[in-house]
């Protein structure tokens, strides 16, 4: 049978703690009374402690001290701490969820809300204490970090499989990408350090027109991306061979993308698989919002991946159809392989068709068509793209890095090529 829950009451006030205790005894937890912040912390630290009810306002060590110091002990999924004020000042509040408490409530204690506060916060302490999931346990209904729970599952690509999730603390809708390697997760000390330094990066990416990475973790065999939720679809799903999408759409698709794609190279942060795949079209209302997906998840798993399969699949990081020839080559990547990435985009775009098809389908054939071979010229392709647009495609497939434009140039390029959709953008 397993033990109640200790809950410790931190109050000055006598008649407070021994009312508070009480009520929650009779809801079948174990109690522990500490009357000052020093007592609070000497009971934490000899264990036992399941969730802290901790008074913002007590004479020598205040809650916000106390709860300070429990967050260099513990984390807020390890021990919970509901602070207990009679302020209705809300900036208290505001300070002490910032400190890292899970949840307050107010004075007087309305005690049936206190109660569900509390189950809410032991459960998602549970959720975070059970065994990691393996790879092949994930599903609908797993809760990851006990915060996120997988509703349903939107799709899945070779990065791994993504679902719609529930923010559990929040209540509101996110998408989780759940990582189809388990090398983050899986003991390797350098695979976690590399997932973390690039998901860093990706919650670093603050663009209208990149996806909001909102949080990132790794547990036993599984890593995955938290993300906002969006609505719609990739743009590979808009593309058919032999059908071009016109020159209007395909540059107000193109120019957000490139000011994305210009704000992540700021930041030092290059996206390494810039694809229709990872270009998603966002419904927002009755506007299509185009969004960068998946910034730094290609060079995790690519890493991860070289270990294993040197082929020309298993090593390089990103989709070869995509690739800058120096990618080919060296393996050298910067901003402007993410340039050549959407110049192969733009001109299967406004084409119908990839610049490079190989005839036999060999993927080392296909690399030397993008080391050594000059792409066909795109009005030869489709003679309705104007000659401008042409250019600033073709000068983004430049074989040297030095030639092509910067994300931001070709951006001013594409719309001054085509200006009719820059102002329906605007």
């Amino acid at each position: 049978m397993r033990r109640p829950e200790t809950l410790l009451v931190v109050d000055d006030d006598p008649d407070n703690r021994d009312i508070i205790c009480r009520r929650l005894e009779r809801e079948g937890w174990a109690t522990r009374p500490a009357e000052s912040g020093e007592r609070a912390l000497e009971a934490v630290r000899a264990g036992g402690v399941d969730l802290v009810l901790l008074d913002l306002l007590m004479p020598g060590l205040g809650g916000l001290e106390v709860l300070k110091a429990l967050r260099l002990l513990r984390s807020a999924a390890e021990l919970p701490v509901i602070m207990v004020t009679a302020s209705s000042d809300s900036e208290d509040v505001v300070k002490a969820l910032g400190q890292g408490a899970n949840d307050y409530v107010t004075k007087p204690i309305d005690f049936p809300v206190a109660v569900a506060r509390i189950r809410a916060a032991l459960r998602t302490r549970r959720e975070a204490a059970a065994p990691a999931p393996t790879l092949a346990e994930i599903g609908i209904g797993t809760v990851l970090g006990g915060r996120y729970r997988l509703e349903s599952r939107i799709g899945a690509g070779s990065h791994g499989a993504v679902y719609r999730a529930r923010h559990l603390e929040l209540d509101r809708p996110v998408a989780v990408k759940v990582l189809r390697t388990g090398a983050p997760g899986s003991g390797d000390a350098d695979a976690w350090r590399r997932f973390r330094r690039e998901g860093m990066a990706a919650c670093r990416v603050r663009h209208p027109h990149a996806v909001a990475v909102l949080d990132f973790a790794a547990a036993g065999e599984v890593a995955y991306l938290v993300m906002e939720l969006l609505e719609g679809q990739s743009l590979d799903r808009e593309l058919a061979p032999g059908t071009p999408l016109g020159v209007e759409p395909s540059v107000r698709i193109a120019v957000p993308v490139c000011e994305a794609l210009a704000e992540a190279h700021r930041e030092g942060i290059v996206h390494r698989d810039v694809k229709p795949a990872n270009i998603f079209l966002h419904h927002a209302g009755e506007r299509i919002v185009p969004k960068v997906l998946d910034f730094g998840i290609a060079r995790v798993l690519g890493q991860a991946a070289h270990r294993h399969q040197l082929t020309l699949e298993g090593w390089i990081v990103g989709t070869p159809s995509y690739m800058a020839p120096e990618r080919f080559e060296t393996g050298a990547c910067d901003g402007k392989a993410d340039v050549y990435g959407l110049g192969v985009t733009l001109f299967q775009m406004l084409s119908g068709r990839l610049p490079f098809e190989p005839t036999d389908g060999e993927p080392m054939a296909l690399a030397r068509m993008h080391v050594s071979e000059p792409p066909p010229p795109l009005r030869s392709v489709n003679p309705a793209v104007p000659g401008p647009l042409e250019e600033a495609v073709m000068l983004a497939l430049a074989k040297r890095p030095q030639k092509r434009p910067s994300a931001a140039e070709l951006a001013h390029r594409l719309a001054a090529a085509v200006p009719a959709a820059a102002r329906t953008r605007a």
